[in-house]
């Protein structure tokens, strides 16, 4: 199974929190609070944030988060390599050494490689200005109940 890690689908989660209000300098405990995601956690994951240049620190009494540049330049790609490091579907296909010693003889390598890269494409055409976006009217009545915490809030 390939799957995200907690912390980044945390990070999704929230930046998205952040995205539904730009304008604001946002508490870690606040964001706590809204994602329902532990204190120490999302301490830990806009700490990263920051370290990335996908949010500023705000110092002082009424200190926060914010987006250090606009939703829409924000992608998918970018949050999750911040959290998780770069996408990779296979350990040989980072910039490090691998522990694999069937690299020199493998016959898929240079598929896996296509496959990875279709994959980053995939996510890094997805913004965080688009994660925001109000849930499809097809969507019926009474859906929104199974939905996460961030789909409600844009309703």
């Amino acid at each position: 199974m390939i799957k995200l890690s907690n912390l980044a689908d945390y990070a999704v989660e929230l930046m998205c929190c952040i995205a539904l209000k730009p304008q604001d300098v946002h508490s870690s405990a606040g964001l706590s609070d809204l994602a329902h995601i532990p204190l120490p956690t999302v301490s830990k994951i806009l700490g990263t944030l920051v370290r990335a240049g996908l949010l500023a620190s705000h110092r002082g009494l009424n200190g926060g988060f914010s987006l250090a540049r606009p939703a829409d330049k924000i992608s998918i790609t970018h949050i999750i390599e911040a959290v998780d490091g770069p996408v990779q579907l296979t350990n040989c296909l980072g910039e490090e050494a691998s522990d694999c010693d069937r690299e020199s003889n493998c016959g898929t390598r240079s598929q896996w490689y296509r496959i990875n890269e279709a994959v980053k494409d995939a996510l890094g055409s997805v913004r965080l200005s688009q994660m925001i976006e109000s849930v499809p009217d097809f969507i019926g009545d009474g859906a929104m109940d199974d939905l996460p915490l961030i789909a409600k809030t844009l309703n």
